[in-house]
């Protein structure tokens, strides 16, 4: 086995076209590449199988949506298979072209992992991210000793050894707060997240709009979907459950974000009652501990 070799796992879901782009670019940088994908139609598949043969990677088909935590799970399991050291994990629009200089974007997160002073400890390193719609870097969160509170999945680089001490990504999840569950869990047993700067990742997080109430500043609506809805307000107060004592601050902050969006949602955002009857169903849930994929 090489050292550093290093294994991408790439969830897909309902893809478009910018997705084959965003493969390419990705590929030549890493000994092997996984994409998982969650139920896509036959149609949305070809161009992946496609693709597939052309890049030389495995593509691992679920014909259901597992959800994400279970897709990233498989494609864990499958690069220990393959004797990897280390796995990046990707949206399907992240973007890594011309975002890192000349020595690519895997090279220069490998060399901050292996020059962080703390490499034992370290459990998830993260990327500079940019808002390639806006252009802004998307702060992250940090903890009081100014490293991360916790990482986005998507431009995340882990040690394949950690799931051996942490275990997987949380399937009762299924899909939302499924990063930052494991990222909880991981600084619970002593671990630490890092930020490397000198590595951009392209990052378009939901679909965001800016409006204006009653003359207001223009401010920033996210437009989930009512689904999506459910699964942050559930998860949040499950992933509260757990990890209230240690992490109370970082929480707390969840909570205030959740308050915010009801808010946006009332007054800014499209289909107001489907998203507060899916946003109260998800609070409902969490408090009675009703997880997994929500029933049709």
């Amino acid at each position: 086995m090489k050292q550093n070799q290093l294994c991408a796992i790439v969830v897909s879901f309902h893809p478009d076209k910018d997705v084959l782009n965003n493969l390419a670019a990705l590929r030549p940088q890493l000994q092997h590449m996984v994409v998982v994908d969650n139920g896509s139609s036959a149609e949305e598949l070809a161009p992946l199988r496609a693709a597939a043969a052309a890049l030389d990677f495995e593509l691992i088909e679920n014909g259901d949506n597992l959800g994400i935590a279970a897709a990233l799970n498989l494609g864990v399991h499958r690069a220990q298979a393959l004797g990897d050291t280390y796995v990046l994990l990707l949206d399907q629009d992240s973007c890594v072209e011309g975002s890192s200089g000349d020595k690519g974007f895997v090279a220069t997160m490998l060399q901050a992992f292996a020059a962080s002073p703390s490499q034992d400890r370290l459990a998830i390193l993260v990327p500079r991210y940019i808002d390639r719609r806006f252009g802004h870097v998307l702060q992250p969160y940090l903890a009081a000793n100014g490293l991360l509170e916790a990482s986005t999945t998507s431009g995340s680089l882990f040690p394949l050894s950690l799931f051996d001490h942490a275990g997987y990504f949380a399937e009762e999840l299924f899909i939302d707060g499924v990063d930052y569950e494991f990222s909880l869990r991981v600084r619970s047993l002593g671990y630490t997240i890092e930020e490397c700067p000198q590595a951009i990742l392209l990052h378009s997080p939901g679909s965001p709009t800016y409006r204006r109430f009653l003359g207001s500043k223009p401010f920033q609506v996210s437009n989930y979907s009512p689904i999506r809805r459910y699964y942050q307000e559930r998860n949040r107060i499950w992933i509260a459950r757990r990890y209230w004592r240690s992490f109370s601050p970082f929480l707390l902050s969840q909570f205030l974000i959740g308050l915010k969006d009801l808010a946006k949602i009332v007054v800014a955002e499209d289909d107001k009652r489907t998203k507060l009857s899916f946003f109260f169903r998800g609070i409902s849930d969490g408090v009675r501990g009703r997880m997994g994929k929500l029933a049709p």
